[in-house]
């Protein structure tokens, strides 16, 4: 499994470029496509007090060890794909041996979310339907509160 984690660009962006990327660096470490994941947190990458996101981005990659000979080569793939949603590119790799890995999948169920086996959860319609009915109160909530403190009552 290899994870990169893209700090300082926007996490709808990095979805688009992770779509585009994945094949290419699946084809690279000669891996299935469904052994590449992307991590992109919704965060600030700072600097000095001053938000570096778009200006300053880092990638941090995480591999097996055994694909470290194609460093180098990732180093162009990842750069080709996101030069032109920052500035300034830093990229770290990371690497584990297969040995430290536990991996625990359930075979009921599909490997990944995917846009054809994802849906939206509705809420009960009737639900809804009543709350869209209520009419908000308009009127004087503090009346009597407001006699009392003038004496009327």
């Amino acid at each position: 499994m290899i994870t990169i984690s893209v700090i300082g660009v926007d996490p709808y962006l990095v979805r688009q470029i992770s779509k585009a990327m994945t094949g290419k660096i699946a084809a690279l470490y000669e891996v299935e496509k469904d052994e590449i994941n992307f991590y992109a947190p919704e965060c600030l990458y700072i600097h000095d007090g001053v938000e570096q996101n778009t200006w300053n981005v880092l990638v941090k990659v995480n591999a097996p060890l055994k694909v470290r000979v194609l460093e180098k080569d990732a180093v162009k793939v990842i750069r080709e794909y996101l030069k032109d949603a920052c500035i300034n590119l830093a990229i770290e790799f990371y690497y584990y041996s297969q040995d430290n890995r536990y991996e625990f999948v359930d075979d009921t169920q599909p490997r990944f979310m995917t846009e054809e086996n994802s849906y939206d959860i509705v809420e009960d319609e009737s639900i809804e339907n009543e709350e869209e009915g209520e009419e908000p109160y308009l009127g004087d909530i503090f009346e009597d509160f407001n006699k009392k403190m003038n004496g009327e009552e």
